[in-house]
């Protein structure tokens, strides 16, 4: 049967070769479950002091961390390995900010003071855009407005923050110069990043022709990587909320290098 038909990654065949993807991998789908679970132990009925800054943005950081270390399993579980990467990559940058912040204390307020940097460039993208399907937001965006954001960002000398800069002060730099870079490639849609869709002929050095399609190319290891990720996110917020679940976190990462070593390099 084929991996994929009409219905695409929907359903259909793709069931037969998520079934098959899923028992392959059996042990590394297993761990990464169970370690969601746990996730979901931290958060759920969780009551978090509304009036602590650092509890509230280190808790919906930690939501958001769960939401897309879901997507990703899913994503990976089908297949859709360029979906996993751009999704990957909006991930280390939630874990970035989370360790930051653990690591830092004063960047949770040139955090929550993006905003203001978000609201200046997106008023001034739209006043300075010549698009006539604008006129009308254009309008409610006048010189005051403008003005009362940069006055604001003047006088509490707020200043942007890269992702650079973040993954830095969370001391993970190393990951953003190496896995965060190659998983741009994907949200960029660059051109090399499309060569997956490519089939390839590495006796001819030729293309072939192109593939569509469930993969799973290095889909343990994403997932291996991922997990350590979010056991690390685990025992950080934890930590926050003076919280001790470092041995519980410490295990599932031993079992994700433990698999990570049973592969090819």
């Amino acid at each position: 049967m084929s991996r994929i038909d009409e219905n695409g990654f929907l359903e259909g065949s793709i069931c037969n070769w998520i079934a098959d993807h899923k028992n392959r991998h059996a042990t590394v789908f297993t761990t990464i479950r169970k370690l969601n679970r746990e996730c979901h132990r931290f958060l759920s009925g969780r009551a978090v002091d509304v009036t602590s800054e650092l509890h509230t943005t280190t808790a919906v950081l930690f939501a958001r961390l769960m939401e897309l270390f879901q997507g990703m399993f899913i994503a990976v579980e089908h297949g859709m390995m360029s979906v996993s990467s751009v999704v990957f990559r909006a991930y280390l940058e939630a874990y970035f900010c989370l360790m930051a912040i653990h690591k830092d204390p004063t960047f949770l307020k040139e955090y929550l003071d993006q905003l203001h940097i978000s609201r200046k460039g997106l008023v001034n993208r739209i006043r300075n855009s010549s698009s006539s399907s604008l006129d009308a937001l254009r309008e409610t965006l006048d010189d005051t407005l403008a003005r009362d954001i940069s006055e604001t960002i003047k006088e509490q000398n707020i200043k942007p923050l890269k992702i650079e800069d973040v993954a830095r002060r969370a001391d993970c730099h190393d990951v953003y110069a190496t896995a965060y870079a190659i998983l741009s490639g994907a949200v960029h849609t660059t051109a090399w990043d499309l060569e997956s869709y490519l089939d390839y002929d590495e006796t001819k050095k030729a293309i072939q022709g192109f593939k569509y399609g469930p993969s799973d190319a290095n889909s343990a290891k994403f997932l291996c990587l991922a997990g350590m990720v979010m056991a690390e996110a685990l025992k950080t917020i934890s930590s926050i909320f003076n919280e001790d679940r470092a041995q519980l976190c410490a295990g599932f990462t031993s079992q994700f290098q433990a698999a990570l070593g049973e592969m090819p390099a």
